[in-house]
Formats: C-alpha cells, structure tokens, sequence
C-alpha cells in the first residue's frame, strides 16, 4: 500500500471581487486579499492497486461524499498510469467549516497532492494548485482560495485564476502578529455569491483592494477590510458586535471572514487571549492562529 500525507493552511479573506466571466476554469476566481492560517487541513490517503478502481472519503473521522475530493480524483487519476486503484482519503480540519475560512480550497490542494504522491502522478506542484483550483471552481466551494495557500502570509491577489494564471503579491508583517477567529455559523457561499448587487460588491473590493496596493501594510489590510465587510452587507449583528469587542479588547484591528458569520482580529501575543475571550463571550466559537507563511506541501 503506498500512503501520502500533505498539510495546507486555511485562508480568509478579508474582501474580494469576483472574476466569473470566462469559460475557462484556470481563469476564473477572484482578486482580494486574506490571510494563510496555521491552523489548515491534513490531508492523508492510502492508494493500493486494484482490479476496480474505488474511492472512500472520510472527514474528520466521519464518511463523507465529497464531490470536490472525486473530481480531483479523476483528473489525477488519468496520469496515474493505466491501472485500477482503491484509494482512500482522510480530511482532518483544524478550523470551522462554512465560515469563511478556505477549509474547501485548503482540503483540495493538500488532497491533490497527497493524491499525486501515492498514485505517483507525473504532475509538478503548480500543476495539482491549478487541478486544486478549477476543482473548487467547477464544484462551487470557491473562487480564489487557492492562489492565496500556494503563497502563504498576508496575500494580495492582485489578477485572478488559478496559480499561474494569477498574480499575487505579500505584505510584511512581523512575527508575533496573531489571527483570533471567532465563529458564529456558516453562511450559504453559493447564496451569498448569487447577490442581486454583486456588481456594486465587486466594486467595492476592486475600490479597498487598490488602495491597499498602494499602502501595503497590515494596518492598511485591516482597515480596507474592515471598510469592504461594513459597506458590503455580508455583516450580521453578531460579527458587527464582535468586531466592536475584539477592538476593544486590544485587538490591532478586526474586520469579516468572507464570507462567512466569522470575525478575524490581528492581534499582537500579549493581547491576543483577551480578544479570544471577548469573542467567546459574545458566543463565538473562538480559536488562535498564528499566520503560515509558507505554502501547502508535502509533509
């Protein structure tokens, strides 16, 4: 039996505008800008050669059907040589699901290249990101998720499609800068993507997104975002609160998981616990992350 294992941050985004028009997936997707987590999604899968070719999903812990993990399967499978294949895959994710923080886009690139390594595909990194990528597009569970994980760090996605296609740019931030996340519940991304107004809302990101290339700094990233969620309408009563609370509670600043009912703060070491209790007490399902700097890989 060959087994493979691959790690991939998860990933936020803090504002975006949607890039859907053409027919090629490779160049749909999104410019914005968000955050590559620490906390991600590990992805191991157990590949034997078989008579008839198979496939079993779990996700954390549990048997799944998961429409994104197949299509991947697919697509890599044809260059794994001509041969039949059981393979199972295992998904264990760090952070919530629904909630915005690039747990589908995290989960498919860490599940290509697991995949590529144990039914050794003849794919380079680059290749199983763009597969990763047209994946989520084809399925629905994102846009430009993607691009951001194969960069790591504060992203700016400044030309939209998967990696290759795009263009993606980092700001500096220092070391002991910290992700608090506080999640309320998930929101439909197929719904909320399908907005009456989303022209206006793609506006409003190309608007944030161009003034934080001109000021890239994280204190420009939390402000843009923070502007973006406020006049966007994504915001519900209970993330307004708890931006207002994180802030307070010494947070750098704080803005929406987009899009998702989830806050995120920057917060620096010392005060980074205060905001999480401040989060929690409001309800929230409160985490602390570090930001992952490096890429999803092998592991």
């Amino acid at each position: 039996m060959r087994r493979a294992r691959a790690y991939s941050p998860a990933g936020l985004s803090g504002l975006f505008s949607t890039h859907t028009e053409p027919e090629d997936p490779y160049r749909k997707g999104a410019r914005g800008a968000g955050v590559a987590l620490s906390k991600g999604a590990w992805v191991t899968v157990e590949a034997e050669e078989s008579d008839r070719t198979s496939l079993e999903c779990y996700l954390n812990g549990a048997r799944a059907e998961l429409g994104l993990v197949k299509r991947l399967f697919r697509r890599i499978l044809q260059r794994a040589g001509d041969r039949g294949w059981r393979v199972v895959v295992r998904q264990e994710v760090e952070v919530p699901m629904g909630g915005g923080l690039g747990t589908s886009g995290a989960c498919a690139l860490a599940t290509a290249l697991a995949l590529a390594k144990a039914l050794g595909a003849k794919m380079s990194y680059y290749e199983l990101a763009r597969e990763a990528h047209a994946a989520e597009i084809e399925e629905g569970t994102g846009l430009g998720t993607v691009s951001g994980l194969v960069a790591g760090g504060i992203v700016m996605v400044l030309e939209p499609g998967a990696p290759g296609y795009d263009r993606v740019d980092r700001i500096l931030a220092d070391p002991d800068l910290l992700v608090v996340i506080g999640f309320f519940g998930p929101i439909d991304k197929r719904e909320a993507l399908n907005r009456a107004d989303l022209r206006v809302v793609d506006r409003l990101g190309l608007e944030a997104l161009a003034r934080l290339e001109r000021e890239p700094t994280v204190e420009a990233f939390i402000r843009e975002c923070k502007w973006f969620a406020e006049r966007s309408g994504y915001a519900s009563e209970r993330v307004r609160a708890g931006i207002a609370a994180a802030e307070r509670a010494g947070a750098l600043g704080a803005s929406q998981a987009m899009i998702g009912e989830t806050v995120f703060a920057l917060a620096y070491e010392e005060d980074a616990e205060r905001v999480r209790e401040a989060l929690e007490g409001l309800g929230a399902r409160a985490l602390v992350s570090r930001i992952e700097w490096g890429p999803a890989r092998l592991v």
